[in-house]
C-alpha cells in the first residue's frame, strides 16, 4: 500500500533527471563504455582473422600460430559488453534530453564505431608476420610458393579492412550529423507553426493492417484535410506507431500546415486525435 501516485513519483523522477548532471555523467560513461566494449569486440575479431591470415600466408610446413592469441576471451566479453553498454547509453542520454525523439550527441552507432575503429585498428597492426612477404615458405622440402590472390587480400587486409571500417565511421558521423541538423531545423519549423500555423481536422485515407508480430510498425499514412480555402489536401507521410495505437481508415487526424502554403508538405505534421504540444506532433514521426 502507497499513498503516492507510482506513475505521478516516476514522471517527476525522469523531469529531474533531465538536464541534470547525474544523467550526463551516466551518459558520459555508458559513452565510454560502449567505445571500450566495441575495442575490445573489434580486437577480438581481427585475432580471430589473424588465425586464418597466417594460415594463407605460410606454407603448411611453417608455424600457424597466431602471436595475438585467442580471440575468445575478447569476442563474448565485447559483444554482450556492446550490448549492455548500447542500452545503458540509449537510456542514459534520453533520461538528459527528456526524449526518446532524439540524442544528446552523437548516436549510439557512432559511438560504437569509435570503438570498432579503435579496436580493429590494434588489432589489424598487432597481426602475425609472415615468414615472407609475398612466398609462402616451405622449411623441410624448400619448395617454396609465391602467394596467390587470396593470400595478398589476406596480407592487405592489414590496411584496407581498417581503413574501411574508419570511412565507415566518418560516413556515420555525417550522417548523424545532418540528421541532427534536419531534426533541429524540423523542431524549430514545428515550434513557429505552433504559433502561426493553423490546425486542421483531418481523416486517415489510406494505413496499414498492424502485424501482430511486431511492436511497432513503419508505413505510409495518407490523411485528408481541407485548408483554408476550401480545398480538399491529401498527405502522405512515412510513419511509425505502436502496433496497438496503427489509425485505421476513417480515424480523426489533426493536420498542422503553414496558411501561406498549404501545399508544401514540408511544412505539414500530423497528430492522432487532438493535438496541442509539439511533442504529440513529433510522436510518431519517422
Amino acid at each position: 500500500m502507497s499513498t503516492i501516485d507510482p506513475a505521478a513519483a516516476r514522471r517527476e523522477r525522469l523531469e529531474r533527471q533531465q538536464g541534470s548532471l547525474g544523467a550526463a555523467l551516466a551518459a558520459a560513461f555508458s559513452g565510454l563504455l560502449l567505445v571500450a566494449t566495441g575495442a575490445m569486440t573489434a580486437y577480438g575479431f581481427a585475432a580471430f582473422l589473424d588465425q586464418f591470415r597466417i594460415m594463407s600466408l605460410n606454407s603448411v610446413f611453417s608455424t600457424w600460430d597466431s602471436q595475438m592469441g585467442s580471440p575468445f576471451p575478447w569476442l563474448p566479453i565485447g559483444i554482450v559488453g556492446s550490448i549492455v553498454a548500447w542500452a545503458l547509453y540509449v537510456r542514459w542520454n534520453h533520461r538528459y534530453s527528456g526524449t526518446t525523439a532524439r540524442f544528446v550527441g552523437p548516436g549510439p552507432l557512432s559511438v560504437l564505431l569509435i570503438g570498432l575503429v579503435g579496436g580493429l585498428w590494434f588489432g589489424c597492426l598487432s597481426w602475425t608476420a609472415p615468414d615472407e612477404v609475398g612466398t609462402a615458405v616451405d622449411p623441410t622440402l624448400g619448395e617454396d610458393e609465391p602467394w596467390d590472390a587470396g593470400a595478398w587480400i589476406f596480407y592487405t587486409a592489414q590496411w584496407w579492412l581498417p581503413i574501411g571500417f574508419t570511412v565507415l565511421a566518418l560516413a556515420a558521423f555525417t550522417a548523424g550529423m545532418l540528421g541532427r541538423r534536419a531534426r533541429t531545423a524540423r523542431g524549430e519549423l514545428l515550434d513557429r507553426l505552433l504559433i502561426s500555423g493553423r490546425r486542421a481536422e483531418g481523416v486517415v485515407t489510406e494505413s496499414t493492417t498492424p502485424s501482430g508480430e511486431a511492436s511497432w510498425n513503419i508505413f505510409s499514412l495518407t490523411v485528408k484535410f481541407t485548408d483554408l480555402t476550401a480545398t480538399d489536401r491529401w498527405v502522405t507521410r512515412a510513419v511509425k506507431y505502436r502496433s496497438a495505437e496503427v489509425p485505421p481508415v476513417g480515424a480523426p487526424m489533426t493536420v498542422l500546415y503553414d496558411p501561406s502554403a498549404p501545399g508544401d508538405e514540408s511544412r505539414i505534421f500530423l497528430a492522432s486525435g487532438p493535438a496541442t504540444t509539439a511533442d504529440d506532433f513529433r510522436r510518431n514521426e519517422l
